[in-house]
């Protein structure tokens, strides 16, 4: 395979059992071999072969020796560098024979010399985890959980696959990150980095390029837009050469969260004077220039961008493939434009996974998502008292964190995810715990090698207790899984949640086909019941605590709808966990509240299901996602009932510019006539807030949050619309006074049009006669860029869809409409 870079995907895999072949020499025929994509894993190379599936018989990947091998071919005259990006996880490799590399952590990558000519071949045995961690060693000063195999606190690899409630059960075995072949041409280095920092009113660009031996370079500049400036250039020991320096760019355009402005980047080049007087371009990426700190005084956890607080509303990402490890960079796009379209600003990537790829972090530079980046350490007592294991980390952070200063996205670097929670949850005396791998290990490396971002020991971390939610970072599941009313949101304080909101949350009616079409049905049977999530050792799973607000939202019991009715049963999940949501970020949102972010937990599905997700696992969003976008959007208005203060309406303008308009009040009663109306001007800075009073809008009192109950409840449906001065919607609101209970009816004249557009886009204008609770409506194979939203009496809304390449779902000529306080179904065909 010559050339100057090439994947090297041609790979092939076979198992053994652990220890029994000790080497390419004892390589036999008898091994049965099967094409290996590259990157990749054992269980994906199974996938494709049809051999596995994350639905069929359960295979404990970390029982086997697994054995990769490829060959391919050299430039002469020219050598070559192999480079691994990442090998899961005890790994050895052979070149042409010979031993030349042992790994005990998937997440470094390593680097091989390859002389020039020929055909070379490469051997790579990933051994069993399994016995690797029988070997005695010492145990931790806590148990965990999440994990059955506690002994994993020694080893350098993903928690993903090894949990037992976390389907799906494939722990990831070889190599997961690409292998590539490096030619020694000039156009091709061995490494190019940019970074970019703030001094003052000018932008500082750092370059570092390196070119193995042989080259003659004779001196070289680097570009960012129209600065110019020289770099250094010195030959290295090995014959190899390096440039480095910088440039400094006046005044530079910032980049900012996709909420709050443009996330400019600057694109970085590297010209290259060889000693025969060519000139050579050599691209080396693009930079953005922010500043993030973290405000933590009283308590509180506040990140600021360029000296501007910001809101961060987000949720925790998975792998979109927990089997493969890795996806296209299109698929990794609609996944991360998802997020951007839904309003939030902020990812975080947790440590029960893995370090994400290099697409990732390019797409979320270039797409404005704040990144909270979780080291890979999760719920154990690492042995950070052993020196070869730190040892380990030391070399995984210098390569992750010198990867990371490139990327203008990373805000946030944290030790990790509830290592401080677990002891204290076992009762340890926290006086007695020195936590030195968050506080001390791994905050030192990131202060040596990216100390412009905020660091954070552990999620979650400050407090009495780490999990205290009015201290610090905290994961909230107040709301959720401990079952407390919504009112517990503002109670609570929470002042910064990198985990909160989680819940069992319904797919699509579309994508449930696939358990319809094997004649299963969603509710209790055993694969449904499989892909809920649940706590270990628990006596209840998120199901139950879906249920448990569908009984004090709707006022209905789950379980007897359930057997009567099992679509309206789903239809009710859905509704109560988007009031959750919306309600409780929109609580947290207010200019009154102390909270300063909330992640969600989690953004994407690992399986097909009822899962955490707010997208299921093909991609669809679900009635939480779009929830979350209105609770999150950069411009809207947002209704909260302050009992005997009444109603108010907060204005949220997180824009750099100010937003004016006009806010309109309109209030209906139980048939959908309108009572009154009411409106005002308003204008809401740049970057800012303001609250009104939706009462005081009108004459007279109307007691509009239902809180002085002087009579039969008159308003039914208080409806909040907020215009730009051309009358636009900006946004809007549907407000409650009796609660989400509304009387089921048979129909509440919906009517709509559905128009097929040039692009391929599917216009459908929904209107209702009366007030449409939860509105929804199904396209096979295409997603609606809004869905689950209420309809005021007389209102009208347009939503489009676009045909979906990751979704599930047959094809089909018409829309499917319903609101959850109608029974009438109505099908529209498409124009």
């Amino acid at each position: 395979m010559p050339g100057d870079l090439s994947a090297l995907s041609d790979w092939q895999v076979a198992s053994s059992s652990p220890g029994s072949i000790e080497g390419p020499a004892d390589l036999t025929a008898v091994l049965e071999w099967i094409p290996a994509p590259c990157p990749g894993t054992a269980a994906s190379a199974l996938r494709v072969a049809g051999r596995w599936s994350a639905d069929g018989p359960e295979v404990d990947f970390d029982a086997s020796d697994w054995w990769f091998r490829a060959s391919f071919d050299v430039h002469a005259g020219r050598p070559a560098v192999v480079r691994f990006g990442g090998i899961a996880t005890i790994a050895d490799v052979w070149l042409d024979g010979a031993h030349v590399l042992h790994s005990e952590n998937m997440f470094v990558a390593h680097e091989l010399a390859v002389a020039a000519g020929g055909t070379h071949d490469l051997v790579v045995v990933c051994r069993s985890l399994d016995t690797w961690l029988a070997e005695r060693r010492p145990r931790g000063s806590w148990k965990t959980r999440l994990v059955a195999q506690q002994q994993l606190r020694w080893a350098r690899t993903t928690l993903l696959g090894r949990m037992p409630t976390w389907p799906p059960r494939a722990a990831p075995v070889g190599l997961w990150r690409p292998v590539e072949i490096i030619g020694t041409a000039v156009a091709r280095p061995l490494e190019v980095r940019a970074e970019a920092r703030l001094a003052d009113d000018r932008g500082v660009v750092n370059v570092v390029g390196r070119w193995a031996a042989g080259h003659c370079i004779a001196g070289a500049v680097v570009r960012v837009g129209d600065v110019e400036s020289t770099l250094a250039v010195e030959n290295d020991a090995d014959g190899g050469c390096t440039v480095r320096g910088s440039a400094h760019v006046v005044d530079p355009a910032l980049w900012w969260p996709r909420t709050h402005g443009e996330p400019t980047l600057h694109v970085v080049e590297i010209e290259l004077v060889l000693t025969d007087g060519c000139r050579l371009a050599v691209a080396a990426g693009s930079v953005g220039f922010r500043t993030v700190i973290a405000d933590r005084t009283d308590d509180g956890f506040r990140i600021s961008v360029n000296d501007v607080p910001i809101f961060c509303r987000g949720a925790c990402w998975v792998p979109i493939d927990p089997v493969a490890l890795s996806v296209s960079t299109a698929e990794l796009e609609h996944a991360l434009r998802q997020v951007v379209d839904a309003g939030m600003n902020m990812v975080r990537v947790t440590g029960t996974m893995v370090y994400e790829q290099r697409e990732f972090h390019e797409l979320c530079d270039r797409l404005g998502l704040l990144v909270w980046q979780d080291l890979m350490f999760a719920n154990m007592d690492y042995p950070v008292e052993d020196e070869d294991f730190v040892a380990s980390i030391g070399v995984e952070l210098t390569q992750l964190l010198a990867q990371m200063r490139a990327h203008p996205s990373i805000a946030v670097i944290c030790g990790g995810s509830e290592v401080e929670q677990q002891s204290a949850m076992m009762g340890i005396d926290q006086a007695e715990v020195a936590h030195r791998l968050g506080r001390e290990v791994l905050a030192a490396a990131v202060a040596e090698h990216l100390p412009d971002v905020v660091y954070v020991s552990n999620s979650p971390s400050g407090g009495v207790f780490p999990f205290s939610v009015s201290s610090g970072v905290s994961h909230y599941y107040g709301v959720g899984a401990y079952r407390r009313p919504l009112e517990d949101a503002r109670r609570a304080d929470v002042r910064f949640t990198s985990e909160c909101l989680a819940f069992s949350n319904v797919p699509t009616r579309l994508s449930l086909d696939p358990f319809l079409d094997s004649g299963d049905r969603p509710g209790h049977s055993p694969r449904w019941k499989q892909a809920v999530p649940r706590d270990r050792s628990a006596g209840w799973d998120f199901e139950d605590v879906r249920d448990h607000y569908v009984a004090a939202l709707f006022g209905v019991n789950p379980i007897d709808v359930r057997w009567a009715d099992p679509e309206r049963y789903l239809d009710l999940g859905r509704a109560a966990v988007a009031v959750a949501i919306e309600s409780t970020l929109g609580e947290w949102r207010r200019p009154g509240s102390r909270c300063d972010g909330a992640l969600l937990f989690t953004l994407r599905d690992l399986v097909l299901g009822a899962g955490w997700g707010v997208i299921d696992v093909d991609g669809r969003p679900k009635s939480a996602y779009y929830a979350a976008a209105r609770a999150s959007a950069a411009q809207t208005v947002i209704a909260t009932d302050e009992g005997l203060n009444g109603l108010a309406a907060h204005l949220l303008n997180d824009r750099p510019t100010e937003m004016a308009g006009t806010l309109v009040a309109r209030l209906f009663d139980v048939s959908g006539n309108e009572i009154a109306a009411a409106s005002a001007d308003v204008s809401v800075a740049a970057h800012s807030a303001q609250t009104l009073s939706v009462d005081g809008l009108f004459t007279g009192f109307r007691d509009l949050s239902y809180a002085y109950r002087f009579g039969p409840l008159a308003v039914h449906v208080v409806a909040l619309q907020l215009l730009d001065p051309s009358g636009a919607t900006i946004a809007e609101s549907c407000f409650l006074p009796g609660g989400q209970g509304c009387p089921l009816v048979p129909d509440v004249g919906l009517a709509a049009t559905a128009d097929r557009n040039e692009d391929g886009t599917v216009d459908v204008r929904v209107s209702t006669a009366q007030f449409a609770q939860f509105v929804s409506l199904d396209l096979s194979g295409h997603d609606p860029d809004h869905d689950w939203f209420h309809l005021a009496p007389g209102a009208e809304r347009t939503v489009r869809f676009t045909a979906s390449p990751l979704a599930r779902g047959r094809s089909a000529s018409s829309v499917e409409i319903r609101a959850l306080n109608g029974r009438a179904v109505l099908s529209v065909p498409v124009a």
